[in-house]
């Protein structure tokens, strides 16, 4: 599907890493790598910190299966600059990113999540200002979309309210500065089997984000001002915190350059997302690519 459907511009929304970060465990199973630290939130996949002028990856849009009828549902490779903290600890803003979103939301699912979003809306008001009031607040919004995600699940499971627990899928390009709001590419498509490469560089004065279907020879580019330096480089997958994951094949990103350089020339440290019906974490980095799933 093109973007065009309520669900891509009421969901989709990208949260700090900072703010997402639950835990910090030992994953030799998860990442096939022995003492490796994987850190919990809502990101899969590598951030690496230093200073960047461009990062950019290529890989496959996945197919989705919707697993949870009343719970949103959703999967969202992409590249970005900042968003996490960086080597003083502090939050870099803004996150610059560009990538595509695949989601799985039925009405009610779409009723459930409401309360949640609302907290991460005002987290994301709070960013620059107070990071960590964010952080608590979106893990509150975890814990209440969570708790009533689960609850109507179970409705739907109990076949209550027909067809308002069916999902729809729906596929979205997009870039977002965050914390504003993401933007959708709606005259554009995206389907799953397509090739997308993402690249976004900064220049000294303004980021540059680029998006392209090599399927379907399309390529969007949005350039934002900023002097705000990139300290953080990530190429993950974004699900929603603490909330079902949908099924999708494991996919793989190539074409990771940072800099000019693979991502096996930095110390990237490893993302996991702690779904509510698995883990999904990034197997080894092997010279410029890496496969989630």
């Amino acid at each position: 599907m093109s973007g065009n459907s309520v669900w891509g511009r009421c969901f989709l929304t990208a949260a700090l890493a900072v703010s997402a970060t639950a835990a910090v465990v030992t994953a030799a199973d998860a990442t096939a790598e022995a003492n490796v630290r994987l850190y919990l939130g809502n990101w899969a996949g590598y951030v690496v910190k230093g200073d960047f002028r461009e990062v950019s990856a290529t890989w496959t849009q996945p197919e989705v299966a919707c697993l949870n009828e009343g719970t949103l549902q959703r999967i969202v490779p992409w590249v970005g600059l900042n968003g996490a903290s960086d080597a003083a600890g502090q939050v870099a803003l803004p996150l610059m990113q560009t990538g595509v979103e695949s989601l799985c939301a039925s009405d009610a699912a779409f009723y459930a999540a409401l309360p949640g979003l609302q907290f991460e809306n005002l987290a994301a008001r709070l960013s620059y200002t107070d990071p960590r009031l964010a952080g608590l607040i979106m893990h509150a919004g975890d814990r209440v979309g969570n708790a009533l995600g689960g609850a109507m699940d179970g409705v739907c499971a109990a076949g209550i309210l027909g067809g308002m627990c069916t999902p729809e899928k729906d596929v979205d390009a997009w870039w977002e500065g965050y914390p504003d709001p993401p933007v959708s590419y709606d005259d554009v498509e995206v389907r799953p089997g397509d090739i997308m490469h993402s690249t976004v560089g900064w220049d000294g004065h303004q980021y540059v984000m680029t998006l392209e279907n090599r399927t379907r020879e399309w390529t969007r580019t949005t350039t934002q001002a900023s002097d705000a330096p990139a300290r953080t480089a990530e190429i993950v997958v974004e699900g929603h915190l603490d909330a079902a994951l949908p099924g999708f094949e494991p996919m793989t990103f190539s074409e990771i350059q940072i800099d000019g350089k693979p991502l096996s020339a930095y110390d990237a440290q490893a993302y996991g997302i702690a779904a509510t019906n698995r883990l999904l974490a990034p197997g080894p980095v092997q010279g410029s690519g890496f496969t989630l799933g």
